[in-house]
């Protein structure tokens, strides 16, 4: 802490809040760590016990495709209430007068994603693991590629959640509407897109834009055809469309919660 005093003023107001705000969300971090192990050992050992996928790309592949759920209920309990619930209980850093709100925002939005990505990183690391001993070495390297995905993936989505909880009242809808809009936002907006363009790329579909997290585990990624004409699907992003997509999202949504946080009334 004696370091962090002698930190210029604008920062050192952002390091306190990620300070405080880890240890105040450690024990979240902890309860879902561990159901993010007993996730991964439901759908990633338990399943493969009598009959393994023929190579270790696949096995990675078959386990990343159920970390979607647990983004979902990870940015949703350390998101929903990053600013709603500053108003709704009126006990949080707002009370605090020498700090801005684009210090308050930023240091907690560091804060829970730092956790919430360290739950990635930890499913992924037991992934790993696993398919070390399933398959022997060497570790795929695309297993590093994908979490760099995942990285930005879980920023996009974050972001959107903080959006929301820059104007609704408490967490609880805003963990519905973000779950509704992941889960079956593509269903609503694919009928619409489909009438202009019957071939155009949802890259607009977060839920679609997962799957570049699960697919660039495999070495031949670039290789893999991407689009079935037969009946107009697509499989997952390209790198660039997806990086180009997630970075729109993460750039509007997060200037958007900024602008609404800044004009609300303490």
């Amino acid at each position: 802490m004696a370091r962090l005093k002698r930190l210029k003023n604008p920062l050192r107001p952002i390091l306190l809040t990620i300070y405080f705000e880890i240890k105040l969300q450690r024990l979240k971090f902890t309860i879902l760590s561990c159901f993010s192990i007993v996730l991964f050992v439901v759908t990633g050992v338990l399943p493969f016990i009598s009959r393994l996928p023929s190579n270790s790309a696949a096995y990675m592949h078959r386990c990343s495709s159920f970390y979607l759920f647990m983004v979902l209920l990870s940015v949703g309990i350390f998101f929903s209430g990053i600013i709603c619930s500053e108003y709704q209980r009126k006990t949080g850093l707002t009370s605090f007068p020498l700090i801005k709100k684009s210090q308050l925002i930023l240091g907690k939005y560091i804060a829970n994603y730092i956790l919430v990505f360290g739950i990635g990183v930890i499913y992924f690391s037991f992934m790993g693991i696993f398919s070390y001993f399933f398959y022997g070495g060497p570790l795929l390297y695309t297993i590093f590629i994908s979490l760099g995905f995942l990285a930005l993936y879980l920023l996009a989505v974050a972001t959107f959640t903080v959006f929301l909880s820059s104007f609704m009242p408490s967490p609880l809808p805003v963990f519905a509407i973000m779950t509704g809009f992941l889960l079956f936002g593509g269903f609503i907006i694919d009928p619409v897109v489909r009438s202009l363009s019957a071939n155009l790329e949802p890259l607009y579909s977060l839920s679609y834009l997962y799957n570049i997290v699960s697919y660039t585990l495999y070495p031949n990624f670039s290789s893999i055809e991407r689009y079935y004409e037969l009946g107009n699907l697509w499989r997952f992003p390209s790198a660039a469309g997806a990086t180009i997509a997630l970075t729109i999202y993460i750039f509007i949504f997060f200037l958007l919660a900024y602008l609404i946080f800044r004009r609300r009334q303490l």
